[in-house]
This record gives structure tokens, sequence and C-alpha cells, in this order.
């Protein structure tokens, strides 16, 4: 009896600080149930004090909607929801958020509704949303975005409401417009849903990655709800003030490069032309680059000459020696290599790119020849090889060696005849 007395003493402590956690409310908040008890009701937790500078930590575990509204936080660390499972309205409105970590919504998985309108937000962490799968609101009006970088498009697929009005963009990807859920193809077995998109007071530059949102905004699809139907152009010049609805654009298309050859091997102090072509629309931009030197290792060249010679810092852009554009959407360009030396060998790139997009292709250079060495010469005596007396001969010199001061006749005649030997044992050296 006493150990089941135990038992249920146990039960009701954990019970009770179980009950504990969820009912506990953090300071400065205010916390309620709506549509109901604790039983049957949600909990919504709002906090909405200025003292408030940083995330509770204490919020109730069984907290379905949380505001957090006109506080002094700035930054979202991460995981500073990862305790509220069942979460699924989350608005921190008109704060002064300024850095969203990308971990900031981790576990999040029933969160239906994001709304972050009203802080200082210069970007946002898109990949965050991986951590809110069952997202289908999100709204960011009045932040300080300045763009939405193609990747967006894989975290979207399936919001409804995506409010982007009272920021700083200037485009919009196509990839994104892409991604979101009424647009086309369709899926038969999904029935089709309506998207409300909020892009407003933005300053837009209507060129060809606008094109997509262009059309859509002409009314072409009928699952797409605009909040302000009257969007106007900001630029270029030529088309400020003008309503999207009387804008026709081309799509832009990213640049295709095609090369004269792919290989080309050239005798050791050739010229060399090197041509590649680019379409795409807009007309694309060509550049060249010099990215990889010669194999040292492998090119026979090398072996008989300074290879430290042939380092250079690498990818080195390079100055075309023509380049036009006979139409639009398409432009060409030439690089010219004169007397190339085994340093130019390597392989070159020629870089294509518009506002779709960038590609390359390359051309690799390949310099055969030989490079003659030449042996530098000592001269002595106009160019004569340097005299090295021979073994156990004695050495002579230019003139009679002193101290000869044999003056008899018989010693005169003896000096004669060693003169005449020593200019003899001389010539014989050095010939």
């Amino acid at each position: 009896m006493g150990s089941r007395g135990l038992h249920l003493s146990f039960l009701f402590l954990s019970l009770s600080s179980t009950l504990l956690l969820c009912s506990a409310c953090p300071m400065l908040c205010s916390c309620m149930y709506q549509g109901g008890g604790n039983v049957t009701g949600l909990r919504l937790v709002a906090c909405k004090d200025p003292a408030i500078v940083m995330i509770p930590m204490d919020l109730p575990l069984d907290t379905v909607k949380l505001r957090l509204q006109r506080t002094s936080v700035v930054r979202v660390p991460k995981a500073s929801f990862s305790s509220l499972g069942q979460l699924m309205y989350l608005w921190l409105t008109y704060n002064s958020i300024t850095t969203l970590h990308p971990r900031s919504f981790a576990n999040l998985s029933a969160l239906h509704e994001l709304r972050l309108d009203g802080n200082l937000l210069s970007m946002f962490p898109w990949d965050a949303l991986r951590d809110t799968p069952s997202l289908r609101t999100l709204v960011l009006h009045n932040n300080r975005l300045t763009r939405v970088p193609v990747q967006a498009a894989r975290f979207l697929g399936n919001v409804t409401y995506l409010d982007l009005s009272s920021n700083r963009l200037n485009t919009l990807p196509n990839e994104m417009i892409a991604a979101l859920s009424f647009y086309p193809p369709f899926n038969p077995a999904e029935p089709q849903r309506r998207v409300v998109l909020g892009l407003q007071d933005n300053m837009w530059v209507c060129d060809c990655r606008l094109a997509l949102l262009l059309e859509l905004s002409r009314g072409t699809v009928s699952n797409l709800v605009l909040l302000d139907q009257y969007l106007v152009c900001s630029g270029p010049k030529d088309l400020s003030g003008v309503p999207f609805q009387g804008v026709d654009l081309p799509h832009c298309v990213k640049p295709s490069v095609l090369t004269s050859t792919t290989k080309i091997v050239t005798p050791l102090g050739s010229n060399v032309i090197m041509r590649c072509e680019a379409t795409g629309f807009p007309t694309p931009v060509l550049i060249w680059i010099k990215s990889a030197g010669p194999d040292i290792n492998s090119t026979a060249c090398c072996g008989d000459i300074n290879t430290t010679a042939l380092k250079e810092k690498l990818p080195r852009r390079l100055p075309s020696f023509l380049q036009s554009s006979p139409q639009v959407g398409i432009r060409w360009s030439v690089i010219s290599l004169s007397g190339v030396s085994y340093r130019d060998a390597g392989e070159y790139r020629c870089r294509a790119h518009n506002m779709a997009g960038s590609s390359e292709a390359s051309i690799s250079l390949e310099v055969v020849g030989v490079i003659a060495k030449k042996l530098a010469l000592k001269k002595l005596n106009n160019s004569s090889p340097p005299y090295i007396p021979p073994p156990n001969r004695p050495s002579v010199s230019n003139s009679f060696p002193r101290g000869y001061t044999n003056t008899s006749k018989t010693g005169r005649d003896q000096v004669r005849r060693d003169k005449t030997k020593w200019n003899k044992m001389r010539a014989q050296q050095i010939n």
C-alpha cells in the first residue's frame, strides 16, 4: 500500500509540474485561452512591452499563438521557439528586429502563419523556412529588403499569402514566381489554390527579369490575386511611371557560349587567335579569363627551362583584341596572342553573363617546340681557352725567368741555349 501511494504521489507531482509549465506566463506578457477554457481553448500569449529586449525563454509549452509586438527586440537567436511544438501563429511585428538566425524557427513544423512586418530587416534567411513545412502565410511588409534570391523559390511551394510590399525591391526572380502554387504546370490530382501577392510600394525596374510578373499582372492567371492591382515601373527612365499592365517585355534568356575550338596546339613563337560567340537576352557581356597555366609536370618543354618563370597569378582577366555585337542577342569576342611562349600555355575561358545568369566555355592552349641552350664561354686572349699546365712539366712564364746573372762567355752561350729551349717549351704548351 505504501509503494502504491508513493507511485501516485510521483504521478501527481509530475502532472503538477507539467501543468505549471503549461500555465506559467512570462513576465511583461499576458496569457489567455481563446475559444474556451484551458481544456478546449487555444493558448494565446501576447508580449507588447517596450521593456522587452529579448525573446522570452519561459513561454508556455502549449502556446498556439504568440504575438511579440512593439518591443525592443533586435535579434531572434537560434531555436528561439523550439519548445513550442504546437505553435501555429507567430507574429513578430513592429519591433526593431534586424537579424534572424537561419535556425530561428527550428522545430516549428506546425507553423501556419509568420508575420514580420514593421521591422528593420535588410535580409531574410529564406532557408530558415526549411523548418516550417506547413507555412501558408508569410508577411514581410514594411522592412528594408533589397533583393529576393533565386533559392527562395525552393521554400515557397506551399505559401498562399506572400506580402513583400513597402520594401526596397527592384526585381523578383522568375523562378520565385514560378514556384508559387498557382503557376502552371498544374497537378490534376490536386485542387488549384489561389495565391495572394503583395508587391506595392517597391522600386520596380521593368526589364526582362519582371517579364513573367508583368504577364501575370495583366490578369492572364485568374488564381493570382495582387493586393494592389495598380503597380507601376520606377525604371528604366523611359518606363518610369508606366503601369505594369501597359508594359510588354520579352523574357530573359540565359547566355549560351560556343568557342571556335576546344584545343589548340601551336609551335613556340607563333601567333594565336581565339574566338567565342554567345547568345542570350539581354545581349550578353563577354570576358576572357586565363584560369590555368601549363602543366609543368607533363609538359616536355619545362624540364629544360626555369619553371619558376612559368608561374603567374591566376585566374587573370585578359583584354579582348576585338569584340562586336552584330545584332541584339548575339555577341562575339576575339583575343590575340603574339609570339607565344610556354608561359602562354594553359586554359582560357570565355565567360558570358546577363540578367538571366552566366555560362562559359574553355579553350586549351598547348605550346610545343625546343629552346636551345646557350652556354656562356669565358674568353681569354681573344676567346682562347684558359691555359692549364700539363702534368709533370714546368710552368713557362711569358718572359725569361729573372735571376739569370751568368755573364761569362760560356754562360752567355748557355743563356742563349736556355732561352731557345724556354721559347720552344712555351710554344708547345700554348699550342
